[in-house]
């Protein structure tokens, strides 16, 4: 029996963070569907509602600002630029992410040595450097990783709204509204289904506001997308702005296209789903049928035999 305490007292202790974990994710996601819904707000009102940084948020944005821990400025700039991308619009964002970076490289490989001393003392020397190592290797390419996860899914969404987006710039524009008035008007909409899309276009607003031209503005809201349709969008503007087109005319072909490619989009995502369906089946439910269909069989044959 008190050779099976140290098992349960490190079950307890995953099921108490498991829970703590599960609580902790439920109250955020409840909060982020809640924010998904309020209108994106302003630096400075973001500012009086969090009511100041901490100390750690202090630390964070003094030590970090600067060019150090062999991030130079270039460097600076590339990650913020994939930061932009991944959803990240805060101004300490890359401070932020500086110093998760450092952390996991520092914390997951010291955490993992010590809990495998813990809970496996009798546990060889190199299969414990072995171990070390790839928490260290996961350390390093772990917010490489969630990054270009997370870039890849609000790819997904961008591409998903993008139709609904041009529809309304097509009936903005056709009440006569301009392209910048449109886009800030169909601001308030895109709110609603995607905080990071209008995070993108509330930036693309305060370019223009800069003074900055609608074609460039546009450009830099397409490289931030990173989506084909975004870019083929800003061509299709800057001809009809430039050579005098109708664009509204213009808006509705390209919405209409939109359109199109989402349906054959969701086309052929319905296609793929008998051939992803093989390897459940084969690994999960045609073994268990085999199973089943065999195991009466295997019995009579046993009791036959003896």
């Amino acid at each position: 029996m008190s050779e099976m305490i140290p098992t349960i007292t490190a079950a307890l202790a995953f099921a108490s963070v498991a829970l703590l974990v599960y609580v902790v994710a439920q109250y955020y996601t409840a909060d982020a569907r809640l924010r998904r819904r309020l209108p994106v707000p302003s630096p400075a009102s973001a500012a009086a509602l969090t009511g100041g940084e901490g100390n750690l948020q202090t630390f964070i944005t003094r030590q970090f600002a600067e060019e150090r821990f062999g991030v130079d400025g270039a460097m600076r700039g590339k990650l913020r630029r994939e930061l932009l991308k991944a959803g990240y619009f805060s101004e300490h964002a890359l401070n932020y992410y500086i110093f998760a970076r450092i952390l996991s490289v520092a914390a997951l490989p010291i955490v993992v040595f010590v809990l495998s001393r813990l809970f496996l003392p009798g546990m060889p020397t190199p299969l414990v450097l072995l171990i070390v190592t790839v928490a260290a290797f996961i350390g390093v390419l772990g917010p490489d990783a969630y990054l270009a996860r997370r870039k890849r899914l609000l790819e997904q969404q961008y591409r998903q709204l993008f139709p609904d987006l041009v529809d309304l710039l097509v009936v903005c524009v056709s009440a006569g509204l301009s392209i910048e008035a449109a886009i800030d008007r169909a601001r308030g909409q895109v709110t609603l289904r995607s905080r990071e899309l209008a995070m993108h276009l509330e930036v693309m607003g305060a370019e223009t506001r800069a003074g900055r031209s609608v074609v460039e503005a546009l450009d830099a809201l397409a490289d931030r997308l990173g989506l084909d349709e975004a870019a083929s969008f800003v061509a299709m503007l800057r001809q009809s702005i430039e050579l005098g087109g109708d664009i509204i005319q213009a808006l509705r072909v390209f919405s209409d296209e939109m359109r199109d490619k989402r349906l054959l989009r969701a086309e052929e995502a319905a296609n793929k789903l008998s051939v992803k369906m093989v390897v459940p089946l084969g690994a999960f439910i045609f073994p268990v049928v085999l199973v089943l269909v065999m195991l009466p069989v295997a019995i009579k044959l046993m009791s036959a035999l003896r």
